[in-house]
């Protein structure tokens, strides 16, 4: 191998180096969208169940205050 071949050698050798960390760098973002794409999709079900459950007692007659109890004062 001459001189002249040196650097040339060394700038591949840089540019591996480079690409195995962005492939790594990579691999890490797409674990931790997927990650975050599976909260978010439990975060939303959570939510919907959340709202159903105002609706549900939305939807539910009030009751009369007559009806209700006097406070232990009384």
């Amino acid at each position: 191998m001459s001189d002249s071949e040196q650097p040339l050698l060394r700038r591949i050798e840089e540019l591996e180096i480079r690409a195995a960390h962005q492939e790594y760098a990579l691999e890490q973002q797409g674990q931790e969208l997927l990650r975050l794409q599976q909260a978010n999709t439990l975060l939303t079900r959570r939510l919907q169940e959340l709202a159903d459950r105002v609706q549900a007692l939305a939807d539910r007659p009030a009751a009369d205050p007559a009806d209700e109890p006097p406070p232990p004062h009384y």
